[in-house]
């Protein structure tokens, strides 16, 4: 277990500092406010994601330019079965609508423009990952619970590559909006939670190590990326746990997204990639046995992208989980 606890954490040091996509979190799943809610058998969980992007940066500058937007609404369909007390398979059909209402980019000498009559609307299915889980450690006593569990997959290249703009059907759309990433991806992640009566302290990281994919008829690579968060969640009421009764948690926690620099024909792109760090407040509702409820807001406190892009302004998700 140790020589296990061991290599995740080395993995995830690995994906935070290579540098090898705009700062959008299409690349990776919804972990939520609990991941490990999903460690109890069996079930199916639904969550909607709502990002923007309408701010420009310069590393951790923010500038005065206006006119471009981007918006990114993802439901996410996952199943889960628990095939041992340890071991949980999981599967990511992800069903994607990304909007552009005007368009940023940054020339060959450094000088911006935004085309605000360059608009682009992609809707269907995203990249579909499968993944398993392994809970190493799962320990109880009175007042206290630990979880710890590894998680691999891969991701699929199972959405569109091959969008194009509006105002110009011979022009692809770039590829942050484009339906999916052409690439077959791996992921790792790793959940730690530790509860004392009423407080659960939680952790989460879920990085990818992407392959060559495409975007529109050019080769490209999404830069490895990770996830992370740390969040509290406090159980409101009741004040002493039912099994079968309802259940309030107020969450906050922080969390970030590291993304590398992206490829273009094996060109590096230099205003791509980069960190964002979010404060992100939330809500759960358990009704035991079988549902969970839950909705979190993100809002960005820290940008540091790699040249000139757009950041995100903030994101939006909820989710509800039925366990069979």
């Amino acid at each position: 277990m140790k020589k296990l606890f061991a290599v995740l954490v080395c993995i995830t040091w690995i994906l935070l500092f290579t540098d090898k996509t705009e700062a959008c979190d299409f690349c990776l799943l919804t972990q939520g406010i609990s991941p490990l809610e999903t460690i109890k058998g069996k079930g199916i969980r639904i969550t909607e994601r709502y990002t923007v992007l309408k701010s420009v940066y310069q590393r951790d500058d923010k500038l005065d330019i206006h006119g471009a937007k981007e918006e990114y609404w993802t439901t996410e369909f996952t199943g889960f079965y628990g095939i041992t007390e340890k071991i949980t398979v999981l599967a990511v059909v992800p069903v994607k609508k990304n909007i552009m209402e005007g368009h940023f980019h940054v020339h060959k000498d450094g000088s911006t423009g935004v085309h605000t009559d360059n608009k682009g609307n992609e809707f269907g299915l995203g990249d579909v990952a499968v993944l398993g889980r392994y809970t190493f450690l799962r320990k109880h006593s009175l007042d206290t619970t630990t979880n710890i569990a590894g998680l691999a997959g891969v991701k699929f290249p199972t959405g569109k590559t091959d969008g194009r703009r509006e105002d110009n059907s011979s022009r692809y759309l770039d590829s942050h909006m484009q339906l999916g990433t052409g690439s077959t991806d791996f992921l790792l992640g790793l959940s730690m939670s530790h509860s004392v009566r009423r407080l659960t302290i939680s952790t989460n990281l879920l990085g990818a190590i992407t392959t060559e994919g495409e975007a529109g008829n050019e080769k490209h690579q999404f830069g490895n990326s990770l996830n992370y968060d740390l969040t509290a969640r406090y159980r409101v009421y009741p004040g002493v746990i039912s099994p079968s009764g309802q259940q309030l948690f107020f969450a906050f926690g922080i969390n970030g997204e590291v993304r590398g620099k992206e490829e273009e024909e094996g060109v590096e792109l230099a205003n791509s990639g980069g960190h964002t760090v979010y404060l992100s407040p939330g809500v759960q509702v358990v009704m035991a046995p079988h549902w969970v409820f839950e909705l979190s807001y993100s809002h960005p406190v820290y940008h540091k992208l790699n040249g000139i892009q757009l950041g995100e302004d903030y994101k939006i998700s909820g989710g509800v989980t039925y366990l069979f």
